[in-house]
């Protein structure tokens, strides 16, 4: 399938599943318990459910690609821009979120200690995109590690509260990002090179259209209502919202028509 048909799904699946999920919070959940309401729980999981059907055809479109770049960008400004961004955020959530009294201390640490090594990673990738540090591949294991552990202490914090519609795609989120950011280790080391190309722009895609549909709604969400609906926290949102930026900053730059030049796949 062609690139540009591709994207243009894309382009409008975006806007479309983040109107979905406000409509989803705005009139069908109830923000003093974060649960759908009774009368509108129907609707909402309807709602819920067509947003993860937009990113099953995103994933679905995607394996049908050719476009095959075989060198990851060495120099892109955009690109080093959402990588200091999305590390600043993930900074600030380390330093402003609390599992205490949720989860084991030793997960605690564990999650501090992978968490700081993700801020360094997307720093010092940012400074490489600039031509300023030679980073070595294996670093790209560093985000990686740090989402599983995220995934465990996030699951583990909300397991009694699993079915809140938030927690759903928070996980989901999480989880595709991991899948992502596992592809985009693979690349930078080299590895899977027959079908990795597939699997990251199918996870970059589905990655940027979740992170942001539950990230921005969120914050506009929780803007809106004077900061009274925190089912989730405010920092973490932000910072699934980075990591959404980065994947759909690191997927427009990799697949573009620019990098795309040198292929060993066609591009019917």
């Amino acid at each position: 399938m062609k690139h540009y048909k591709i994207m243009l799904f894309f382009w409008l699946a975006l806007p479309a599943c983040v109107l979905l999920r406000m409509l989803e919070l705005c009139f069908t959940v109830d923000t003093a318990t974060g649960f759908f309401l009774r009368e509108y729980r129907t609707v909402g999981l309807c709602l819920l459910i067509l947003i993860f059907v937009f990113c099953a055809v995103a994933v679905l479109l995607s394996f049908a690609s050719h476009r095959n770049p075989e060198k990851p960008p060495v120099r892109s400004l955009w690109l080093a821009i959402a990588s200091f961004l999305v590390g600043g955020l993930t900074a600030y959530e380390l330093f402003t979120e609390s599992f205490a009294g949720t989860v084991l201390p030793w997960q605690l640490a564990l999650l501090g200690i992978t968490g700081v090594a993700a801020v360094l990673f997307f720093f010092a990738y940012g400074v490489s995109l600039l031509g300023l540090l030679h980073l070595p591949p294996l670093a790209a294991v560093l985000p990686p590690l740090y989402l599983i552990v995220k995934i465990i202490c996030t699951f583990t914090a909300v397991s009694s509260l699993a079915l809140i519609s938030d927690n759903i795609l928070l996980l989901a989120a999480y989880c595709v990002s991991l899948l992502f950011f596992l592809s985009f280790g693979k690349l930078q080391n080299d590895l899977d090179t027959e079908k990795n190309f597939k699997k990251l722009l199918a996870w970059g895609l589905s990655g940027a259209l979740l992170c942001t549909t539950q990230g921005l709604s969120h914050v506009l969400f929780y803007l809106g209502t004077g900061g009274t609906y925190r089912h989730t926290s405010l920092s973490a949102n932000l910072s699934l919202l980075g990591m959404g930026i980065f994947a759909l900053v690191f997927t427009l730059t990799h697949f573009s028509a620019k990098n795309a030049a040198v292929t060993t796949h066609a591009d019917p």
